[in-house]
């Protein structure tokens, strides 16, 4: 990645010392350099040895770079479009420090890759040249415009250069960049050196592609932070030197000049990954070292053990990272980098939620400029918090869905949260216009939309426009997280793609599970802790699966006994049958339903109505024996789960008591004695949508009361 920022039409700087002869004729006139000129390129060589300095140089910030055996102006080196081409064995490394440009008395600068010191001489947008002073002789040195350092694929140099030093019109790769753009680069193949076309580029306001040359160019917007580019499927994801976190931005801050900003990307030996791992992981939620430990040793060894062996594996974290915690940033960061799950490194993208907008920005009253300022702590962690990328025939998007409206106390670090609502701004929606109509053969393929709050048909604040845009792909996906408890929402009769599978919405429960409770492993409807894996193939999800965090891949149920009651000799003793209980000295509602009287109750952690079914089976034959009925969302608590925290672990919360989400399926036996029936399991069907796949869960044991210390902890 090339990033180069100059004034009026000058852009991508690489220092390119060539030998000059300073003679009496010669009179130069010191001259002070104003704004920020910046020296800097990518190189692919590695293992240079040592030598010593010669007479041509390449600086890249990091190092000084020296032609072995040539001089200046050799057939060696070829300058072309605005590069400088040489094959790796003509060049060699001096040495492994780190070099830096330095002005010294405000006319001189001072290169420390050679000792001495460099007057400035002259100055223009496409040259700069140097007076050397050093060692008893005079040199003359000229900084020369060039975008990017590579040492081999040179092409054919043409018979005119594509950029003339008394050409005011600025070209980059032989495209003309319009007056009035300043955001302009280019986006080239490291493999060839060649511009990609058709690459979109964006500032998160406005999308562009890049032409037949690989280059791109628009006018930012004054609240630009950064330009970055949608990794295509041909291309692996740009990662740090910490593999695992992706970089496909760079940052930038308009200020009336042109910003040149190169994007170089490696391709994907094989091409486009056809079949690849996507992960869904629900709020870490860290607010305290601690936890962050405890998400570090148990969330992602489990995904890496879970995951091994695949080595196209990309996770999407669904927001709420930290907690309202802005000192956590760095070591979630960290907790997320270098994750080798046995045959690669598992890449990293993530999703802002509510508690990592920044509460110790002020709350100024201006909603959209709250929101703005709140979003800047993310990006200096993760980048731009609207974005996209392409994996295998998916169109990947995330996107910020917390719209902040005042501040209140908090008692995590920050002292403060966000008040907020879900939804998008206009602003947001025509970026999403933009970056989808830039997909090219949509109805071939499908869609991920990222975002933290739930969207489940709302008809606000532009949710309905997001799942119109979602219609124009074959197969559609929302990937959700927030709620703490998992949930599958389908848009039977409202919106399906152009495959005629309904769009689908996953609401993924927490990877902390219920705020990381000491020794946790449930969410606030019972289900364990946990994120859920997708196979992809090609525009098609071919098969997920929940998994519990340290629980067998097969744990996918409970069954409970609907004429238990628990806790009786405790506070709030609950049942699953009444429907107006309380507990808690707040008098929390916790609701049962009166159907689940004398029933075996399944509670199955990742279900919808749709695509699962339950039965009860004789264990010994697995001859079937009736079917189980599915409660409606918002029938029914988890009344087992309630009992234990209200009781054990002493909690005063709603969200220990919420019904929105129903897993709760019912049979009754002919005894209407669940606990003395036998012989009989309990087997849930899941039927992958559009696909052949189907997975069957069992379960034959009845959880009671005594096991809720190791059913919903470790």
């Amino acid at each position: 990645m090339v990033f180069h920022k100059l004034h009026r039409a000058a852009v991508a700087l690489i220092l390119f010392t060539a030998l000059l002869s300073c003679t009496k004729e010669e009179v130069y006139t010191p001259a002070s350099i104003s704004g920020p000129w910046v020296f800097s390129a990518e190189n692919k060589g590695s293992g240079w040895d040592d030598i010593k300095v010669s007479d041509v140089y390449f600086f890249d910030g990091k190092g000084s770079y020296t032609v072995k055996s040539l001089s200046a102006g050799s057939s060696g080196v070829t300058y072309y479009n605005g590069k400088v081409y040489a094959d790796q064995s003509k060049f060699s490394r001096t040495d492994g420090k780190s070099y830096s440009a330095k002005i010294g008395q405000s006319s001189n600068y001072i290169f420390e890759s050679l000792p001495g010191v460099y007057t400035l001489v002259s100055q223009s947008p496409e040259l700069m040249t140097f007076d050397y002073i050093g060692s008893g002789s005079a040199k003359g040195y000229r900084l020369a415009k060039v975008s990017i350092f590579e040492d081999s694929h040179a092409p054919v140099k043409p018979e005119e250069p594509d950029d003339k030093p008394d050409d005011k019109t600025l070209k980059i790769n032989g495209s003309v960049i319009s007056e009035g753009n300043d955001l302009v680069g280019l986006v080239s193949d490291k493999s060839t050196g060649r511009g990609i076309p058709g690459v979109t580029v964006t500032d998160g306001y406005d999308c562009v592609k890049t032409d037949a040359n690989g280059v791109y160019q628009f006018k930012s917007n004054s609240l630009t932070r950064f330009v970055y580019y949608t990794t295509p499927a041909e291309y692996k994801v740009a990662t740090t030197s910490s593999p695992g976190i992706p970089v496909f931005y760079k940052a930038v801050k308009p200020e009336g000049e042109i910003i040149r900003t190169d994007f170089s990307l490696d391709p994907l030996p094989g091409g486009k990954e056809t079949s690849w791992t996507f992960v869904g992981i629900g709020d870490p939620q860290c607010c305290k070292t601690s936890e962050a430990n405890r998400y570090s040793t148990e969330t992602i060894p489990d995904l890496k053990k879970a995951t091994a062996g695949l080595s196209s594996v990309y996770a999407m974290t669904l927001g709420d990272i930290v907690f309202d915690s802005t000192n956590m940033w760095p070591t979630m960061k960290a907790s997320m980098s270098s994750v080798h799950n046995g045959t690669s490194y598992i890449v990293f993208f993530q999703t802002i939620g509510n508690h990592d907008h920044d509460s110790l920005q002020p709350d100024t009253s201006d909603n959209q400029m709250d929101d703005y300022n709140a979003t800047s702590t993310f990006g200096k962690f993760y980048g731009p918090v609207n974005y996209s990328f392409d994996r295998g025939d998916v169109h990947v998007v995330s996107m910020d869905d917390i719209m902040v409206t005042e501040q209140k106390s908090s008692s995590k670090s920050n002292g403060k949260t966000w008040s907020y609502s879900g939804g998008f701004t206009q602003a947001q929606i025509d970026w999403l216009k933009q970056d989808i109509a830039l997909v090219d053969n949509k109805a071939e393929k499908m869609i991920f939309i990222c975002c933290h709050i739930p969207f489940r048909n709302s008809s606000a604040n532009h949710y309905p426009d997001v799942l119109k845009l979602m219609d124009e792909f074959k197969e559609a996906h929302l990937m959700i997280g927030h709620t703490h408890y998992t949930q599958n929402y389908i848009y039977t009769n409202t919106h399906k793609g152009k495959g005629g599978l309904p769009l689908y919405e996953h609401i993924h429960g927490s990877a902390c599970g219920a705020w990381w409770t000491t020794t946790s492993s449930s969410t606030v409807t019972g289900e364990p802790s946990g994120y859920t894996i997708y196979s992809i193939e090609g525009p098609h999800i071919k098969d997920w699966k929940f998994k519990g965090t340290n629980k067998p891949a097969d744990f996918q149920l409970r069954v409970f006994d609907g004429n238990e009651v628990y806790y009786q000799s405790k506070s709030y003793p609950l049942n699953w049958y009444s429907t107006s209980q309380k507990a808690g000295t707040g008098s929390i509602t916790v609701k049962g339903n009166a159907n689940l009287k004398n029933c075996f109750v399944a509670q199955v952690f990742n279900d919808d109505g749709t695509y699962w079914s339950v039965e009860l089976r004789k264990k010994s034959t697995g001859q079937k024996i009736g079917d189980f009925r599915r409660l409606a969302n918002g029938s029914s608590t988890n009344v087992a789960m309630s009992a234990f925290y209200f009781n054990v672990k002493s909690k005063n919360s709603s969200s220990y008591s919420s019904t929105t989400a129903s897993h709760y399926w019912y049979y009754k036996p002919a005894s209407g004695e669940p606990a003395n029936e036998s012989d009989w399991v309990v087997v849930a069907t899941q039927k992958i949508p559009g696909g052949s796949i189907t997975h069957e869960y069992s379960c034959e044991k009845i959880s009671t009361e005594a096991d809720f210390a190791k059913e919903f902890y470790f």
